[in-house]
């Protein structure tokens, strides 16, 4: 048995082996890079390290795109180099047999040969599934000091207009967390939340509650069940139940939900819409506070959590996936 990461960028779902992979974090603000392959989209410092991040889909000549904000970066290591690699989705660590691992000299023709057939180092079949392998040592080696054609190399006014599109608040607060050095403590004093926003209001989940996070496409309604339970989706096999809080949190429901969190406690998971996932960052505990009587408009949070200028309710997970509010009494 093999670990790998699978994750997906632009509907193509790659694999990399799990021992190259350093850290998963959000996509931040980059810097531009000048007269550099144009698959290299700009640079981050990572807690006092200089990181090229690096486009599957540009290196494979797809056309240049924007970045949502749950874009995430996969960190992997190869022997004298580092690089950020560019996930729209990040899907986990899976367990694979070597019999579902083909190397590439075993399906691809021996005269097939092109610029990219040495960046695929084979596929994995899983399920119904296929997955393209990674040769990471070609992929971010592959070029490097070579020259490039005019047509190959972005110009300064592309440079200019790509890292605008991808800079704002958001992006530049979480590259200045990147930036941060890293503390022995492994943040000890702190504690992890996803900030989400839920009918335009902003909440925030302890991450210990939370598996991964995905879009909400295609989510079928239920018959006989409440209206905070929009329907279920089909995550990779596992049929969930989907809530919307909307109405659990007293907010009329007119925001269209386009993200899903998926949180687990005990036996329990569940999928839970939400407007947008804003962000995921680690905050010092003085500036969570309880909930005085007075404050009861925050339904189903358990305390406050002094976010920049403002404040988020801090989503009780727990009485909603203990409680009743997932039972179902009805007969059709």
């Amino acid at each position: 048995m093999s670990s790998f990461l699978i994750f997906e960028s632009e509907s193509v779902k790659y694999a990399i082996p799990v021992e190259s992979v350093d850290s998963i974090f959000w996509m931040p603000e980059l810097s531009p890079i000048e007269a550099a392959p144009p698959w290299f989209i700009g640079l981050l410092n990572y807690h006092g390290e200089v990181i090229h991040v690096l486009d599957l889909g540009l290196r494979f000549r797809h056309p240049q795109r924007g970045y949502p904000n749950l874009t995430s970066i996969i960190l992997v290591s190869v022997p004298q180099m580092r690089c950020g690699i560019v996930a729209d989705t990040v899907m986990g660590l899976f367990e694979v047999t070597d019999e579902s691992v083909i190397k590439r000299g075993m399906i691809t023709p021996p005269d097939f040969d092109t610029e990219y057939s040495d960046l695929i180092e084979g596929e994995i079949k899983r399920e119904d599934e296929v997955i393209l392998l990674l040769n990471l040592q070609k992929l971010l080696t592959v070029e490097i000091g070579q020259d490039l054609s005019l047509s190959e190399v972005r110009s300064a006014g592309e440079i200019t207009k790509f890292a605008t599109m991808h800079s704002g608040g958001l992006f530049r607060n979480r590259s200045h967390q990147l930036a941060l050095p890293i503390v022995d403590s492994d943040n000890e004093d702190k504690d992890g939340f996803a900030l989400v926003r839920i009918g335009g209001i902003l909440y925030a989940i302890e991450i210990h509650y939370i598996t991964e996070f995905t879009h909400l496409k295609q989510c079928t309604p239920l018959p006989c069940c409440p209206p905070y339970i929009l329907g279920a989706i089909n995550l990779r096999g596992e049929i969930l139940s989907v809530l919307d809080m909307s109405s659990l949190l007293n907010i009329q429901n007119i925001v269209d939900k386009q993200d899903v969190v998926i949180l687990q406690f005990e036996s329990k998971r569940i999928a839970l819409a939400v407007q947008k996932v804003e962000d995921f960052r680690y905050f010092d505990r003085y500036l969570i506070s309880e909930l005085q009587n007075i404050e009861g408009q925050h339904a189903q949070c358990k305390s406050l959590l002094r976010v920049d200028e403002g404040t988020a309710g801090i989503l009780d997970i727990e009485a909603v996936l203990l409680g009743s509010l997932l039972e179902v009494d009805e007969h059709v």
